[in-house]
C-alpha cells in the first residue's frame, strides 16, 4: 500500500545541505518531509569526520546566509564547533519537527516515466510513499574509494572516513597515509604528532594552498567573478610567494593547470615536510607483507595504512542507470537538476574552492522555486533550462562562478515560468465568434 503525500516534497538527508534546503522550503511554505538515516542531523560531520577536523574554509565563507556563526568562533572553526552550529540552524529554523530520524530512504522511483506525477519513496522499514517531488542531499562522501596493488600488505588499513583519533592508528607508529587531499595531509601530520614521524604516498603532483595568504583566509579571496585565467595567474603569484616550488618540500610538481582538479588547502603539512616529520613517497608498486614498495624502487616497511584516497559518487536509492555518467559524476543542468526528469534535485553535489555556505542559501531559492515553477510545464523542467545551459558533470568550479550562475538561473526560471503563464492565460480567453455562430 502507498500512502499518499503528493502535497509534500521528500528531502533525503538532515546535513549542512539538507538542513539548508529544508529551511528554504518552510520558509518558502513548501510543504515537505526529512529523511535521515542516522539519528541526529549534521550528516558527514556528525559521523565522518575526525577529533581534530577543523574547516579548510573561514567561518563567513561556510555560515548560511540567513544564520552567521557565533562571533567568539575562530576563523577556522573545529568539527566540534561547526556541528553545535548545524544543531543551532535546525533549533532557530524549528526543523526538527519534520525529520525522520533512523529512516532511510532505501528506493526511489519516478510514479511514470519521467517523475511528471512524482516519485514513490520506499524506506527501510517497507513503507512505501508517494511525494510530489524528491531532493537527494546524501552528500560527496558516500562511497569509500579503496585502491588496489599486486601482493598483500598484513598490517592494519583503514580508511580516512573510519580514522577518528590517533588510537585509530594501532600498534605501532610506522604510519603510511596514501593520498594527498585535505584529509591526507591533516592525518599524515597528526601521525607524525603521535609518533614522531610518518609517511605520505602521493600518486601525482597536486596543487597545496595555504589556509590563509597575507593573513586572508584563502577561501575569502573568492569573492568576485574574474576569467579562469586571470584567478590562475594570480594565485600562482600568490602560491610563489607563500610556497615557492613545491620540490623543495620533495612534492612532485602538479601535473595539471590550477582549478582544473581539486586543490589541497593545508598549512600544516609544509611544515611537517621541511622538519622532517613527515617524509613523501611516490606511488604504492605493491604490497609483500608489511613492506610497501614504491616506483621509484624505494621499500618501507609500515604497521597501519590510512587510505585517504576519496569517494565515489553514488546515489544508492537511485536508479543509477538514470544518469548519464562522465568522469564518475552525473550530467546535471546547474549542479542539480537530472536531465529527461521531473521534480528530481540532486543537492549538494558541488565542489566550489571556497565554503558552500552562500551557495547553499541561495541555491536552496533557486530550488524552492524551481519546484513552484515545475508546475507550469508539461515537460520536465530539467529540459526547459537545459536549451539554455546544457548538462555537465563538473562539481568543480569557484564560489563566485556558482552563486552568478544560481542568479542567472533564478532569473532564467522566473523569465520561463511568466511567460508560461502568459501562454496557459491566452490559451483560456474566450474565442471570437462568428456572426454564423451569433445569428444561429
Amino acid at each position: 500500500m502507498v500512502e499518499d503525500r503528493s502535497d509534500k516534497v521528500c528531502v533525503i538527508g538532515a546535513g549542512y545541505v539538507g538542513n539548508g534546503l529544508a529551511g528554504a522550503l518552510k520558509r518558502a511554505g513548501i510543504a515537505y518531509d526529512q529523511l535521515e538515516a542516522t539519528g541526529r542531523i549534521g550528516g558527514n560531520w556528525s559521523h565522518g569526520v575526525y577529533d581534530s577536523t577543523h574547516l579548510i574554509s573561514s567561518k563567513q565563507s561556510t555560515q548560511y546566509v540567513e544564520h552567521p556563526m557565533p562571533p567568539e568562533y575562530p576563523t577556522f572553526p573545529s568539527a566540534a564547533q561547526m556541528l553545535a552550529y548545524l544543531e543551532s540552524y535546525v533549533e532557530r529554523f524549528g526543523l526538527a519537527d519534520h525529520i525522520e530520524f533512523n529512516t532511510e530512504a532505501t528506493s526511489v522511483r519516478p510514479v511514470d516515466s519521467t517523475g511528471m506525477a512524482g516519485w514513490h519513496v520506499e524506506l527501510s522499514t517497507g513503507e512505501v510513499r508517494r511525494y510530489r517531488a524528491v531532493a537527494v542531499a546524501n552528500g560527496h562522501y558516500w562511497e569509500r574509494n579503496l585502491p588496489s596493488y599486486p601482493g598483500e600488505f598484513t598490517g592494519r588499513q583503514l580508511h580516512s572516513k573510519d580514522y577518528k583519533r590517533p588510537d585509530d592508528f594501532g600498534p605501532g607508529g610506522r604510519v603510511l597515509v596514501v593520498g594527498a587531499g585535505n584529509s591526507a595531509s591533516d592525518i599524515a601530520v597528526e601521525a607524525a604528532a603521535t609518533f614522531g614521524t610518518s609517511e605520505l604516498s602521493i600518486r601525482r603532483g597536486y596543487w597545496f594552498i595555504p589556509k590563509a595568504i597575507f593573513g586572508i583566509p584563502a577561501s575569502d579571496l573568492d569573492r568576485v567573478w574574474m576569467p579562469m585565467p586571470v584567478q590562475r595567474f594570480a594565485f600562482k603569484q600568490l602560491l610563489r610567494l607563500s610556497y615557492g616550488d613545491y620540490r623543495r618540500y620533495g612534492l612532485p610538481r602538479p601535473d595539471h593547470k590550477l582549478f582544473t582538479k581539486d586543490v589541497t588547502i593545508n598549512s600544516s603539512l609544509m611544515y611537517a615536510l621541511q622538519h622532517g616529520k613527515v617524509r613523501p613517497r611516490p606511488e604504492i608498486e605493491r604490497f609483500d607483507g608489511s613492506t610497501v614498495h614504491f616506483t621509484d624502487g624505494s621499500h618501507g616497511d609500515y604497521d597501519t595504512i590510512v587510505w585517504a584516497t576519496g569517494f565515489h559518487t553514488r546515489f544508492p536509492m537511485l536508479d543509477e542507470s538514470m544518469f548519464v555518467w562522465e568522469h564518475g559524476q552525473p550530467m546535471l543542468v546547474e549542479h542539480v537538476l537530472v536531465p529527461r526528469y521531473a521534480n528530481l534535485y540532486i543537492y549538494g553535489l558541488v565542489a566550489p574552492r571556497s565554503g558552500a555556505g552562500r551557495i547553499i542559501s541561495h541555491g536552496a531559492k533557486f530550488l524552492a522555486e524551481a519546484l513552484a515553477a515545475q508546475d507550469k510545464f508539461d515537460e520536465p523542467l530539467s529540459d526547459v533550462i537545459a536549451r539554455w545551459t546544457p548538462a555537465r558533470s563538473s562539481i568543480l568550479a569557484g564560489s563566485a562562478e556558482i552563486l552568478g550562475r544560481i542568479k542567472l538561473a533564478r532569473l532564467v526560471l522566473r523569465l520561463l515560468a511568466a511567460q508560461r503563464t502568459d501562454e496557459n492565460r491566452i490559451s483560456r480567453l474566450p474565442t471570437r465568434r462568428t456572426s454564423e455562430e451569433l445569428a444561429a
